[in-house]
C-alpha cells in the first residue's frame, strides 16, 4: 500500500487521485482521533476541482453533513450534480432527494423522479425503491404500477425494508401484480421481522386482506 508520505508527494503535485485518497485517509482512518475532516475537505476540493468523481461526491456529503466546512445544502447540491452527471449512483440518489424535499434546490418532482430513475439503473437499491413509489404514485413521472412494482421487486431482493412492505402491499391489493396473499405475507412478515410497525399492524389483522 502506498505511503502516506508518497501521496502527499503526488498531491503536492496536483494529483488528483492522490489528493482524493488522502482526504479518504484523513477522513475514515481507523483511529477516529486522528481524523481530520477539515484536512480531507481540502484534499477533496482540490481533487473535486480537477474532476474527480469521486471527490466531487465526498465534497457534497462534507457540505451536506458539515464535515470539515460549514454546512451549505446548496453546494452539497451543486457538487452531488456534478458527480451525478457522471454516473455516480450514490450522488444520483442524494441529489433526487434533494430534488424531492426541495433542500438546496427548489423542490422538483420531474427532476428528482429523473435522477432516482438514474441511481435506480445503476443499482442503487434504495432509488430503485422511491423510483418504484414515483411511478406507483404518479410523482414526477407517468404512474405505471406494474413497473412500480418490478423496481420494488428488485428493491426488496436486495433487502430494503420499505421496499419489502411496499412490494407485500402490491400482492395485497393486486397493484401492478397479481393479487397474491401467500406472496403479501411473505413480504409483510420479511418487513415485520425488521420492526416495520405498519407490517406488524396488518399481519395482526384478522382479515388483512380487506384493509390497505
Amino acid at each position: 500500500m502506498i505511503t502516506t508520505r508518497s501521496l502527499s508527494r503526488l498531491a503536492e503535485n496536483g494529483d488528483a487521485e492522490a489528493q482524493f485518497r488522502l482526504g479518504y485517509r484523513y477522513a475514515f482512518c481507523r483511529d477516529q482521533h486522528r481524523r481530520d475532516w477539515k484536512r480531507a475537505f481540502a484534499f477533496w476540493k482540490e481533487s473535486a476541482e480537477q474532476g474527480h468523481v469521486r471527490a466531487q461526491f465526498y465534497l457534497g456529503t462534507c457540505y451536506d453533513l458539515e464535515r470539515g466546512v460549514r454546512k451549505d445544502a446548496r453546494l452539497a447540491m451543486h457538487w452531488y450534480r456534478i458527480a451525478a452527471a457522471a454516473g455516480h449512483e450514490t450522488a444520483q440518489y442524494n441529489l433526487a432527494l434533494g430534488y424531492r424535499d426541495g433542500i438546496g434546490v427548489s423542490q422538483n418532482p420531474q427532476a428528482a423522479a429523473r435522477w432516482f430513475r438514474a441511481a435506480a439503473k445503476g443499482g442503487y437499491p434504495d432509488a430503485q425503491n422511491y423510483f418504484g413509489y414515483c411511478l406507483h404514485e404518479g410523482l414526477g413521472v407517468r404512474r405505471d404500477r406494474r413497473q412500480a412494482a418490478r423496481w420494488y421487486i428488485r428493491a426488496a431482493k436486495k433487502g430494503v425494508l420499505h421496499a419489502e412492505f411496499n412490494l407485500g402491499l402490491c400482492y395485497l391489493h393486486g397493484d401492478g401484480v397479481a393479487r397474491s396473499i401467500r406472496n403479501a405475507r411473505k413480504w409483510l412478515e420479511r418487513a415485520a421481522r425488521r420492526q416495520h410497525r405498519r407490517a406488524r399492524e396488518l399481519l395482526s389483522e384478522p382479515r388483512p386482506a380487506t384493509r390497505r
